[in-house]
């Protein structure tokens, strides 16, 4: 009987650790606008700051108001779950990234904290320089990133009347700026608006609750079209350690805000082309491929096979690429547009190649079957290539190019089994 039981006990204690552990994460990763804001190392004091869910898919929580000095100074908070990345909030002078000054932040392996303002001027790095940008930065409490709990608290403070169109963005996780100090394309973006408390030149607080989950206003969707990254160079770095006020107190959610979804379990403009790359140029063009080469003894049916789905993949991939033209331009993407307008003029080729049907009997479908099997396999080639080269640069994840990777081999072998198969038959 001893001997049942002593594994029993040992099981349910493990089970209570791991609940206990489990609950107490949970506790410690989230933060609440009910709840008062007890952070040590902030460089004031957050005391009567009003607090909004900022972006409810990646728990964004922002608190701010103005400098209990009475002055025109504001205070900002911004708090979100640490993923490993950075975290940034933008003001914008019209709801779109580019333009706006943004400050972000971010926590190292060995716990030290960098924070810095970034002027979006574009979507290139060199645009995107840090150390600049329209906010008047205070010096006493320069920008700092805190982290506590599993979560990263950003708080900054500067003079002036703030801008109510914000953007926010968060870093890819397990990717920080190396030894250049260039911050990576955000992994996703949204953006939102502000109503400044009563007492400012920005109107009252209040309004009603926005479906981001904010204390009101109105929702508006950008989608995460904006292809500003806040990319830059990092010049100014603040220790989480810094001395100030601990900024204990109670919490406000007077404030209004809107946030709009950048997609967080969506697809933003940038996902949309690549998905409508890989269904049309990835496996549709191929898949035509295939059945114009091993399905010849189905005729006609192989033919209006073909012809059907090389159509549907024609369309689908020009779509793809005119949205991809539509994203904001950038330095690294410039290789990969060139080949996205090689591969689609080839397509185009052998879409003008196909309504010149030559003749049977002629001399010419010799050398047109040359013309429409090499140009079209040089469009499956390049556009395959261009596939795993845009994965790369959209920082997506090395895990998507691992999936289209395995399925292009799956595919390579079955085109290999068939063509031993059609030799021998």
């Amino acid at each position: 009987m001893d001997r049942i039981m002593a594994p029993s006990v040992l099981l349910v204690v493990l089970c209570f650790v791991s609940s206990s552990s489990l609950l107490v994460r949970s506790q410690t990763s989230t933060d609440s606008c009910a709840a008062a804001l007890s952070v040590g190392g902030l460089p004031f004091n957050t005391t009567g700051l009003d607090c909004f869910q900022a972006w409810t898919t990646q728990d964004f929580v922002l608190r701010f108001g103005k400098d209990a000095s009475g002055s025109s100074v504001w205070n900002f908070v911004l708090s979100a779950p640490d993923s490993g990345g950075y975290i940034s909030v933008g003001f914008s002078p019209n709801g779109r990234m580019v333009g706006s000054s943004a400050v972000a932040g971010w926590m190292t392996s060995s716990g030290a904290g960098t924070a810095a303002q970034y002027y979006l001027g574009g979507t290139s790095s060199r645009s995107c320089p840090s150390g600049q940008g329209k906010l008047a930065l205070s010096r006493a409490a320069g920008p700092t990133i805190v982290s506590q709990g599993s979560r990263l608290y950003l708080a900054f403070q500067f003079s002036g009347q703030p801008l109510t169109d914000l953007v926010y963005a968060v870093g890819p996780s397990g990717s920080l700026p190396g030894s250049n100090g260039l911050l990576p394309q955000h992994q996703d973006m949204t953006s939102g608006t502000i109503t400044l408390p009563a007492g400012t030149s920005g109107g009252g607080g209040g309004g009603s609750t926005s479906s981001g989950g904010g204390g009101g206003g109105t929702y508006a969707s950008d989608d995460g079209k904006e292809g500003g990254e806040g990319k830059g160079k990092s010049n100014s770095k603040h220790s989480g350690d810094g001395d100030g006020d601990e900024g204990k107190g109670g919490t406000r959610s007077s404030a209004s805000s809107s946030a709009a979804s950048g997609g967080g379990g969506g697809l933003n403009s940038k996902r949309r082309h690549g998905v409508l790359a890989v269904i049309s140029w990835g496996a549709m063009i191929p898949a035509g491929v295939a059945m114009a080469r091993f399905l010849k003894r189905f005729d006609p049916l192989w033919f209006y096979a073909h012809a059907i789905v090389q159509g549907l993949g024609f369309v689908v991939g020009a779509v793809a690429i005119v949205a991809g033209f539509r994203l904001d331009d950038e330095d690294e993407v410039a290789a990969h547009k060139a080949i996205g307008i090689a591969v689609l003029v080839c397509a185009c080729l052998q879409v003008m190649a196909g309504l010149a049907w030559p003749i049977k009997g002629s001399k010419v479908p010799k050398y047109w079957n040359w013309y429409h099997h090499y140009v079209g396999r040089a469009a499956v080639v390049l556009g395959v290539g261009n596939i795993f080269y845009g994965l790369s640069l959209a920082k997506e994840g090395q895990e998507w190019s691992y999936v289209y990777g395995i399925f292009v081999g799956v595919c390579a072998v079955a085109y290999l089994v068939l063509e031993e198969w059609r030799r021998r038959h």
